[in-house]
């Protein structure tokens, strides 16, 4: 009796280890994001949450774990941004946090991810100001020196031109793009007789457009976000700038600015990191499974942004999954270290971090607008179309856009 006894004590024993274990198994991943759905970055930060529910999505169906996804909209707003952060982490206490837009709110936020011992991984964030810090929770995705050779190499390789009027809005990784962007213009020997900063919120660009027309520019170069793009375009149509090409920085390539300028969106160039077919031979597959899911859930074709925020959400769970998450053991610096040790394939190219959190091998695209589609046109090994120039968004197909002599 004693025997079966131990048997029965031994069996229920074990029963109750597995069911321990698998209970600890099924807790669910933290994943924490904040974006902009609402203020002047909301067109970028709705592109983005896309990408990381989706993302979210197929952790879930590929791993069989839940992740329980907490957003918080930071309208757009520093100390929003802040707050979503310490909600996050201090409140909702999440494995690692995502998204974030704009260097101006992703700073402030990374910081308080930094105070709470957070992993933060954004798509959003060009300053390089950011990553000198050499926060140990820091990682991003992209930065501003990728996108300001894209900007720059197109211009002197493709465009030919001699006069470049550069205007940026004046929050901290616009001045910085613009200023890199001109110093590797101005050492090509390109001329910049026009190189003026606007401030956030400027709706009134005409005297900044006349100074172009007045200068003689070749082409336009606003290193800015949707509204400023949209404000120019529009008050450029009002002049009738003689023009030759119209080139923005990042956020350009998202259906919502296509929809909402419509015929007036042809023609503008905009930096990317990845479009459709751009993806290394290695990566095509991971590619075409990305757009297909994405198309049956959103009913449209990821834009850039969509594609950054599916892949900061993926590797960031995978690094939580290899940190123990949804074992009941999570470990932060583990999570870290599987960023760390990161080095993969993507659509948008090759993976890894530097030792402050940057990436390695950045590289981004120019992509032009053609019938409603992006065409990468710049770098030639990445093209997938053929450059349509001179050409501009407030001139008719066929109409000349030559500049006054």
């Amino acid at each position: 009796m004693k025997v079966k006894r131990a048997a029965v004590v031994g069996v229920c024993l074990f029963v109750s280890i597995c069911w321990l274990g698998a209970a600890l198994a099924a807790e669910p991943i933290k994943l924490g994001a904040h974006t902009p759905q609402t203020g002047s970055l909301a067109k970028h930060g709705i592109e983005q949450i896309k990408g990381i529910r989706l993302g979210a999505e197929q952790f879930e169906k590929k791993t069989g774990i839940k992740v329980d996804l907490k957003v918080y909209d930071d309208e757009s707003f520093p100390q929003k941004a802040i707050s979503a952060v310490e909600k996050l982490a201090g409140v909702d206490r999440v494995d690692a946090i995502v998204g974030g837009y704009g260097s101006n709110l992703v700073g402030p936020a990374s910081e308080a991810a930094e105070r709470y011992n957070t992993p933060y991984l954004t798509i959003g964030a060009v300053d390089t100001k950011l990553s000198a810090k050499k926060f140990k929770n820091f990682f991003r995705l992209n930065y501003m020196p990728g996108y300001a050779a894209a900007q720059s190499g197109a211009i002197k390789e493709l465009m030919g031109v001699k006069k470049v009027g550069i205007l940026y809005n004046s929050l901290s990784a616009t001045t910085e793009i613009a200023e890199e962007v001109k110093n590797q213009l101005t050492a090509a020997g390109l001329e910049v007789p026009v190189f003026e900063k606007f401030e956030k919120g400027t709706t009134n660009f005409k005297p900044s457009l006349l100074k172009l027309r007045d200068a003689r520019c070749d082409i336009v170069l606003v290193e800015g976000y949707f509204a400023d793009y949209f404000g120019t375009i529009k008050d450029a149509a009002v002049l009738s700038l003689p023009l030759k090409a119209y080139v923005g920085a990042w956020g350009i390539g998202t259906p919502e600015f296509i929809r909402e300028l419509g015929p007036m969106s042809e023609h503008v160039y905009g930096t990317s990191v990845w479009e459709i077919g751009t993806a290394p031979p290695e990566a095509k597959k991971d590619e075409a499974e990305i757009v297909a899911t994405y198309k049956a859930k959103y009913n449209e074709e990821p834009s850039y942004i969509g594609m950054l925020g599916y892949l900061s959400a993926k590797y960031m769970l995978e690094a939580i999954q290899r940190g123990g998450g949804a074992t009941g053991t999570y470990n932060a610096e583990k999570t870290r270290d599987a960023l760390r040790a990161l080095d993969v394939i993507s659509p948008m190219g090759r993976i890894a971090f530097d030792e402050k959190g940057d990436p390695k091998y950045f590289v981004a695209i120019l992509f032009q607008t053609q019938k409603g589609k992006q065409v990468v046109v710049y770098p030639k090994d990445r093209s997938t179309g053929q450059v349509q120039y001179p050409a501009v968004p407030w001139k008719k197909d066929g109409e000349k856009a030559e500049v006054a002599r």
